[in-house]
């Protein structure tokens, strides 16, 4: 009996040193990892900061041509659509964001909206980056804050905070994404979401903001945690309005438990009709997330479409905006959610945002950041650990990721605000703007 128990203790034992043996070296990997790409961020030169007026862009762009196109477009087949089985966007609805283009949008009214601000351009690294950077009062001058917007996003996601935030005394900063918006594509190859944190870091910095609150949704919540993990020193918070996914023991834990016994898992009734039923949840993200792989591993394949039809464009980019507002049920018909999306978000934006799109003609190169991502970041991002840095994260009904509170601690251990809202989604600066810049703002009144 000795003998045995002696064998089952030093098998453990063993088991023990293998594991905290591969976390030890996994930490020192990552380390290696941040190390190299903070070295690579110290090295890039300082580059001029020079104004930049957006009409110029968009001016050289003949928009005529475009609802040309879309005039002359070939006949969308409307297939059948079973209720319960979307194949994607419905053709009613690319001819309805096509007519509202050709008759009706007034473009000048994109141009006219985005000259409120103040637009640079500055060169970091590899990135040819274009930024709003709007000051606000001597006051809370020292509290400045970097919005970050993801895809398929412009800065015009934020054409509604920004007035509401410089009001109150804020400086914002705005980086457009490589690709997306004014932000030239890279002229190289592998520049990650982890990349684009480094370069933002080194943008604030060059702007005098040793400190700074990062905001951030989509792309820009994954960058701005990044940032935050590898320069906690510069970060006074993060705000992140969709959450970050770490499969470890709380979340395997939660789902199986949750699965079967909800009320011993989700605390609030909001949290569980969040998260609860399971199978729902996982549908959801299904439906929602195919594009997610298509563009991780052939992100041209698809580019080259919407680089050269405005149908192409309206049919791959243009659904996400009204799917990721509407506040329907998604195992519904697509067109229902559809039609209840151009509500919350508007054909206005919608337009708005292709409009962008089209006239710097980079749809492709946008979406490389999801392959560039699946190259060198997913490690990373897998190990996210941020100790001490103040966190709070806006829940919107219509976010595509939701985590419970328990199992958002595992990646942020110092959260200070957490809250849920009855309506808005994906693009809550567009479609609950009040709500998100009021968690914004009261998230830094308490972190102060």
């Amino acid at each position: 009996m000795f003998c045995c128990s002696t064998l089952v203790g030093g098998f453990l034992l063993l088991i023990i040193s293998i594991v905290l043996l591969a976390k030890r070296r996994k930490s020192l990997r990552l380390k290696k990892l941040v190390d190299a790409l903070k070295d690579k961020a110290n090295s890039w030169d300082k580059s001029e900061i020079i104004e930049f007026d957006p009409r110029t862009k968009m001016l050289e762009v003949d928009f005529n041509e475009m609802t040309d196109r879309l005039k002359k477009r070939i006949i969308i087949p409307n297939l059948v659509e079973p209720e319960n089985s979307p194949y994607g966007t419905p053709a009613t609805y690319v001819n309805l964001v096509a007519d509202y283009l050709t008759n009706s949008f007034n473009f000048s009214m994109v141009n006219n909206v985005l000259c409120q601000f103040k637009h640079f351009k500055t060169v970091i690294g590899d990135i040819n980056l274009h930024f709003i950077h709007m000051v606000g009062s001597e006051e809370k001058k020292s509290t400045p804050i970097m919005l970050l917007h993801g895809w398929p996003s412009t800065v015009w996601e934020f054409h509604k905070s920004i007035p509401m935030l410089v009001e109150q005394g804020y400086t914002v900063v705005i980086p457009s994404l490589p690709g997306l918006g004014f932000t030239e594509p890279p002229n190289v190859t592998g520049v990650s979401p982890a990349v684009m944190a480094c370069a933002y870091h080194k943008l604030m910095l060059q702007l005098g903001y040793k400190r700074f609150v990062i905001h951030g949704g989509d792309w820009g919540s994954i960058i701005g945690s990044l940032m935050t993990y590898m320069y906690p020193e510069s970060i006074i918070g993060l705000h992140n309005t969709m959450n970050q996914v770490k499969f470890g023991w709380r979340q395997i834990l939660q789902t199986l438990v949750g699965a079967v016994f909800p009320s011993l898992v989700y605390t609030t009734a909001k949290e569980k009709g969040f998260m609860h039923p399971v199978s729902k949840f996982g549908q959801r993200l299904y439906q929602k997330f195919a594009y997610f792989h298509v563009q991780s591993v052939l992100p041209d394949s698809y580019g080259y479409g919407m680089v050269d039809s405005p149908v192409g464009l309206i049919g791959w980019i243009g659904s996400c905006y009204a799917m990721a507002s509407s506040s329907k049920d998604t195992t519904k018909s697509a067109m229902a959610n559809i039609e209840d999306g151009i509500k919350c978000f508007g054909l206005d934006n919608i337009c708005a945002m292709i409009s962008i799109f089209w006239s710097v003609r980079s749809a492709q190169a946008s979406m490389r950041i999801y392959h560039e991502f699946y190259s060198n970041d997913t490690e990373l991002l897998s190990s996210l650990c941020i100790p001490n840095v103040p966190v709070a994260i806006s829940n919107f009904p219509n976010e595509g990721i939701h985590l419970t509170r328990f199992a958002t601690g595992a990646i942020f251990n110092n959260i200070k605000q957490y809250n849920y809202h009855t309506h808005g989604g994906h693009f809550s600066h567009i479609d609950n703007t009040k709500a998100v810049v009021g968690d914004l703002t009261s998230f830094i009144q308490k972190i102060k």
